[in-house]
């Protein structure tokens, strides 16, 4: 899985913050490996405003930000600033703020899976080779003696595990899909009535999420059916994540992109 095979590589999913993505190989990449970036070890994502998520990731995401269904595939996602190419939960020395999760599309930087000629059976594992973590003379080296490290064994088996996950993912889409739960929703924040008492609800974006009303219509047995395969669960925990709009803006008001006001919409990537 760590070697080069023949054919055409495919990076699956959306690949964000990678720039050259390479099947990791024992005679290209035999003296390099990662050393650890403890001061700025998220810098890489600070200019991406949503993170892919797993259905996994759902529950613990929905305690920090807003989950939507990004881009045409309705990719689940989490949104991590109200402006394009801006985090506003990673400073500008690359570190996340206090308390945020870190979502695994993060984590597994700069590794990333792939696959030859499209066989998603035959998955293999690349790495970013223009990451600053990838060091010759590395804390981590990728191989030992011309086979995996066990550094390099334990990031394999987290990429599979992400990608059975993400395949489970597009499964709940589908299912959602099905069901006709996904709906364009706008995102208010509450802000000072120009008499300076009342509070109105300002509309500063839009997004694809899953509706309450539609969901309530559904047939019990589908219900049933949502609740024993775990979807009930991620489809609540997506509409509660909905409560983090206004933890987002105060975010962005502690950590402002330069330049722009807030008010992009967050749902349109």
């Amino acid at each position: 899985m760590a070697d080069t095979n023949t054919g055409t590589i495919e990076t699956t999913g959306n690949l964000l913050f990678y720039k050259k993505p390479e099947p990791l190989n024992s005679d290209v990449h035999g003296k390099l490996g990662i050393t650890s970036d403890t001061k700025t070890p998220f810098a890489f994502a600070k200019g991406t405003q949503l993170i892919p998520i797993t259905v996994a990731e759902f529950a613990t995401s929905a305690l920090c930000y807003p989950i939507i269904f990004a881009g045409t595939e309705r990719t689940p996602a989490v949104v991590m600033g109200l402006q394009k190419d801006h985090n506003a939960y990673i400073d500008a020395d690359g570190l996340m703020a206090d308390g945020a999760y870190v979502p695994g599309f993060l984590r597994r930087y700069p590794f990333v899976p792939a696959t030859n000629n499209g066989d998603q059976e035959n998955l293999m594992v690349c790495i970013d080779r223009e990451a600053s973590v990838v060091t010759e003379n590395p804390e981590q080296p990728f191989f030992v003696d011309g086979k995996p490290s066990d550094f390099t064994n334990r990031a394999i088996e987290f990429i599979q595990n992400y990608e059975m996950e993400t395949q489970g993912a597009r499964n709940f889409i589908k299912v959602m899909t099905d069901l006709d739960l996904f709906e364009t929703q706008d995102v208010t924040i509450p802000q000072q009535g120009e008499d300076g008492k009342s509070v109105v609800q300002q509309k500063i974006g839009e997004f694809v999420g899953l509706s309450q009303e539609k969901l309530n219509k559904l047939p019990a047995e589908k219900i049933m059916e949502l609740r024993d395969n775990g979807g009930l669960m991620a489809v609540y925990a997506q509409m509660l994540s909905q409560a983090n709009w206004q933890r987002l803006v105060t975010q962005e008001m502690k950590n402002p992109a330069q330049g722009d006001a807030i008010g992009t919409p967050a749902g349109k990537a």
